[in-house]
């Protein structure tokens, strides 16, 4: 008799016990567990095992001067199109090193040639509400050679983005500087007093040909921007994903630009209006530069990668210049 009680008492217990854990959580709460177990990004890696990887990739744009800062991109866009194949290796720790090359074709012989070199440090931290992460590129190309597409031997950029919410406020800070060398040809009406001439007699002469120059070049960049991120699963198969993140960019910036002739022209005669400008310095003072739109996709399925980008970016300041200019890139590759 004693034995059925005891027996009695414990299947009250664990039916008590069952009912309250169904009464704890509601149908609704169910669903919204299920969906966030299936779509929860931050899930899913905890699910997985955070390891190292490499990235094999190729991509094809016009955005050549910063790895990172495509407000410094936009500063000097050119309708030539790039090639830049590309290792990178991710750490589980956060920390990543890569190697690309800058290809395009020459404009001397029209043949495809590596005129630049990026070699890439950078580190990357996703927490649950902040994201930020700051990299390092040092760019090598022949500085012997004159070439306007390759400005910068330095590139630091860092950003800072919130990681959750409808808006994600975000800054990021941009330093790039180098130097390369330039040549165009030049023609120019100068008109200077004969010397020892009495009466005094001015004379004009016509300097034209080859103006070669070495440039030292540097810019600074701060952006404030709002984005959100969309993530969407199971789009074309069961492990698909498809993530796409608008923004809106306000861009500062300074830049400074010290330009030495080496042409003989200013040797040769020596007119004191050409050897003012033997060197020039022009700056541009820490100021509002341009309001921006960026747009990045990134398909992924298995190992495979795809990601296209396109920015926009409006000049402000007074400029003879094309105001809008037009980034993009698409770059493609398989993670192992």
């Amino acid at each position: 008799m004693q034995k059925n009680y005891l027996l009695l008492l414990a299947f009250s217990i664990s039916t008590f016990c069952a009912m309250a854990q169904t009464d704890t959580l509601s149908q609704k709460d169910k669903l919204a567990l299920d969906s966030m177990m299936k779509n929860d990004e931050f899930l899913k890696l905890m699910k997985d095992e955070a390891k190292s990887a490499v990235d094999v990739s190729i991509g094809f744009g016009n955005g050549a001067f910063s790895a990172d800062n495509k407000a410094a991109n936009a500063t000097g866009v050119t309708n030539q199109l790039i090639i830049m194949p590309s290792v990178l290796y991710r750490t589980k720790t956060g920390f990543s090193f890569g190697i690309t090359g800058f290809l395009t074709n020459s404009t001397v012989n029209n043949k495809l040639e590596l005129y630049q070199t990026g070699l890439s440090a950078a580190y990357d931290y996703y927490g649950d509400d902040v994201r930020t992460g700051i990299s390092y590129t040092r760019f090598l190309s022949d500085k012997n050679k004159y070439n306007t597409k390759s400005l910068y031997e330095n590139d630091i950029f860092g950003y800072i983005k919130k990681a959750k919410g409808v808006i994600q406020p975000g800054l990021s800070l941009g330093f790039a500087n180098g130097n390369y060398k330039e040549v165009v040809f030049r023609s120019e009406l100068v008109t200077y007093t004969v010397p020892f001439s009495f009466p005094r007699r001015d004379t004009t002469v016509l300097i034209a040909g080859y103006d070669s120059t070495n440039n030292k070049t540097s810019y600074f960049s701060l952006s404030a921007n709002v984005s959100h991120d969309f993530s969407f699963y199971k789009v074309f198969s069961k492990d698909d994903e498809f993530d796409f993140t608008p923004s809106l960019i306000v861009n500062f910036g300074s830049d400074k630009l010290t330009v030495t002739h080496t042409n003989k022209i200013f040797d040769r005669l020596k007119l004191q209006r050409l050897q003012n400008k033997k060197q020039m310095e022009l700056t541009n003072k820490f100021q509002v530069q341009s309001v921006a739109a960026s747009f990045d996709f990134t398909y992924s399925v298995g190992k495979f990668f795809l990601q296209p980008n396109l920015y926009l970016d409006y000049y402000l300041p007074e400029t003879s210049s094309q105001r809008l200019s037009t980034i993009f890139s698409v770059t493609t590759g398989f993670t192992f």
